[in-house]
């Protein structure tokens, strides 16, 4: 009945999950799927430099702020992580250059699962892989893995400890062991002192082996210094360049605005002195015609007074009886109507500005009526008109659309020139002059 009950265990053992799947035969790994730094220091540990600096340079990759060729081993590491990443193409040149180097892949025709993988993993972050590796081979129940072991201790022997004294070693004689034989304590002696001296050799070679780990450990954790202090510089360096760019847009942007407020103030200091050398030159040219004008009359009147003068002379004298005082009253009136009618002109600051504009044949005609306005304000030419809604002031023609304005001065014999303006806007003008 027992037999009967066990025999259905063998199906259960059928119905078990399939063996994992062989890994490819190309060797090809999902290298895309780990991360940067797993992927970096895979491609540090499996590639020797040259190497990725020939994929650094074929496939165009660089990082900013450095030259291709000042990129250390690890920065290149990491350009070639980030790629593989962006692009699982990639990879393909990676497990090229692996199968170049090491050949195919090892371990293929194992079936490893997720124990097996922890132990191997395991196994080959141990110093003592090697000691571990032979271990498990000579525990092997088959006597064919022990014996593929023995050739590999021989050479282990040969790289270590060198050939053999003598040739080799040779079995002693029986008259030797014979005469060597002194007995069971002699034997336990012997066999004390080679157990001593094995001690001796493990304590050694567990000793070397412990210095071998502290330097592995000492050199990986230099190692990963290096690396954090690599990346920890290429972040600051980033950062400062990325603030000196920041620096210097700031910089231009000043630099820009300064000289740009420069040239406005040039412009502007420039454009001031033009006008003023301007309005002082029209004022000047308006004073001069004023007094050559004056001048002039004066010429005329300085004339008419010496013919006159020589008339009277050359005429005989009237008694001084023969003269009514109607006719002496109309030789003052007349002479006084004559003085009268000369206006100063008096030029203002609004007419030198409202010249701006206005061609010089326009600037010309302005003056030309001026002059005429002073010497008679009357004279029918000029057409001068009241302007509507300012009482006091006049209007005149310089030109078909052209207007001159003025009034008289508070003195009797002035007037004052105010403007040339269009005649279109003399509504707009009316209409600002009652709001000053």
């Amino acid at each position: 009945m027992a037999a009967r009950k066990a025999a259905p265990k063998p199906r259960k053992a059928a119905a078990r999950k399939a063996p994992p799947p062989l890994p490819p035969e190309t060797g090809e790994a999902p290298l895309h799927a780990l991360s940067r730094d797993q992927l970096s220091v895979f491609l540090y540990l499996a590639l020797l430099p040259e190497e990725t600096a020939g994929l650094v340079r074929d496939w165009g990759l660089s990082q900013p702020g450095f030259r291709p060729q000042g990129l250390g081993e690890i920065q290149r590491c990491d350009l070639l992580a980030d790629e593989i990443r962006a692009a699982p193409e990639r990879a393909g040149a990676v497990i090229e250059m692996l199968r170049k180097a090491f050949g195919p892949l090892p371990l293929a025709a194992w079936r490893i699962d997720g124990r097996g993988a922890e132990e191997l993993g395991g196994l080959v972050q141990s110093e003592a892989a090697l000691a571990l590796v032979l271990w498990r081979l000579l525990a092997d129940p088959d006597e064919a893995v022990q014996a593929v072991v023995r050739p590999w201790l021989d050479e282990l022997a040969k790289r270590y400890y060198g050939p053999p004294e003598g040739g080799g070693p040779q079995e002693p004689s029986p008259a030797g062991r014979a005469a060597g034989d002194g007995g069971p304590e002699e034997r336990i002696r012997k066999l004390e002192a080679e157990l001593a001296k094995e001690r001796k050799a493990v304590a050694e070679e567990r000793a070397r082996a412990e210095a071998a780990r502290r330097k592995e450990e000492e050199a990986r954790e230099k190692l990963q210094g290096q690396l954090k202090e690599a990346r920890a510089r290429e972040a600051q360096a980033a950062g400062d360049a990325a603030r000196a760019r920041e620096v210097a847009e700031a910089a231009r942007r000043d630099q820009a605005r300064a000289e740009a407020a420069a040239a406005a103030l040039r412009g502007e200091d420039a454009h001031g002195e033009a006008q003023r050398a301007r309005a002082l030159a029209r004022e000047l040219e308006g004073k001069l015609h004023a007094l050559e004008a004056r001048l002039e009359r004066a010429r005329e009147r300085e004339a008419q007074l010496a013919a006159e003068r020589d008339a009277a002379r050359s005429a005989a004298p009237a008694p001084a009886s023969a003269q009514g005082p109607g006719e002496a009253e109309a030789g003052g009136e007349g002479e006084e109507e004559a003085q009268q009618s000369w206006l100063f002109p008096v030029y203002t600051r609004e007419f030198y500005d409202s010249l701006e504009g206005w061609d010089r044949r326009i600037q010309r005609a302005a003056f030309k009526q001026a002059h005429l306005l002073a010497q008679d304000h009357r004279h029918p030419s000029l057409r001068a008109l009241p302007l509507e809604g300012l009482p006091g002031y006049y209007r005149v023609r310089v030109a078909t659309d052209v207007r001159l304005l003025y009034r008289r001065g508070e003195k009797q014999n002035a007037v004052e020139i105010l403007s040339l303006i269009d005649r279109e806007d003399l509504d707009r003008y009316v209409r600002q002059a009652k709001t000053r």
